[in-house]
């Protein structure tokens, strides 16, 4: 039964009825088969998120071909840098944009902000204005240590301010930073950007965000930076796994049991397998 739907033809009222009768007739064996082959295509979908949760960032002019490359490589997002800490808008940032678009690479981008300068506001329009009529998806504000205050109060003030001039630009606004970062910047105790996406770092060189450990309000991150600058595509990048697709970050909520007693329950039949929720 499981190949009714691999048909093209439309499918009647009385043929979908007609398979519905095949299903209930067919016998353990039969469930079984299907349910293996149904297995496998599960796996596969499971396996194709973890490649589609694959990306870059980086702080240097990335070619067509090179983005490309990275496209034919698994790569699915890049976020250059648009904004760098000596004070100006990067000016690889449109070029990059326009570079990952025609190789078909969903874009973010990164704020490397000027603390010292100050006028986070302006800051913001600068990376706008370098962005153009490109499309992005998130705009990162890069909170790591390089030249912030020693006033938790100071620095926290700076975040806001720019967040806040990016939603009145109509953008959306999130936060890179790591434990220990964001510890030394702003405080542990401190919450007020919870409510915005994470992107954090562990250099660890494994994608699977099971390490991360909670701070800042967050219990659950977007994107991890995995690895530090490494050459890829005869570039400088750093890598990173996207932690709402990547395959283990969904594996820890589920148990496979085991039994043909599963053939005799209301549930999703695999073969004499079936999947159920682990209770927290």
């Amino acid at each position: 039964c499981f190949f009714f739907f691999s048909s093209r033809r439309r499918h009647t009222r009385s043929s979908l009825v007609s398979w519905a009768r095949r299903c209930v007739q067919e016998t353990g064996y039969q469930r079984r088969v299907h349910g293996i082959f149904i297995m496998w295509i599960l796996c596969a979908f499971l396996i194709a998120g973890i490649f589609a949760g694959k990306g870059v960032d980086v702080s240097t002019l990335f070619t067509e071909a090179k983005c490309k490359c990275l496209k034919e490589k698994g790569d699915n997002y890049f976020i250059p840098r648009c904004f760098q800490s000596g004070g100006r808008a990067d000016p690889n940032c449109g070029k990059n944009l326009a570079n990952a678009k025609s190789a078909g690479l969903h874009a973010d981008l990164y704020i490397f902000p000027c603390v010292p300068c100050g006028n986070p506001a302006k800051q913001v329009d600068d990376t706008i204005k370098a962005v153009g009529s490109h499309t992005v998806g998130i705009y990162w504000v890069d909170v790591e240590t390089l030249k912030w205050h020693s006033d938790h109060a100071e620095n926290r003030k700076f975040i806001e301010e720019m967040v806040k001039a990016l939603q009145a630009k109509g953008k959306k606004a999130g936060i890179y930073s790591s434990y220990y970062m964001w510890q030394s910047i702003v405080g542990l105790d401190y919450h007020g950007m919870s409510h915005l996406p994470l992107w954090y770092s562990h250099y660890d060189k494994k994608p699977a965000c099971t390490d991360f450990k909670p701070f800042g309000g967050w219990k659950k991150p977007q994107i991890k930076q995995y690895q530090g600058t490494t050459t890829l595509c005869e570039g400088g990048v750093d890598l990173n796994s996207d932690c709402q697709i990547f395959l283990s970050s969904h594996l820890n909520n589920c148990l496979l049991y085991t039994s043909d007693a599963a053939d005799d329950t209301p549930c999703v039949d695999l073969g004499g397998r079936r999947i159920i929720k682990k209770k927290k």
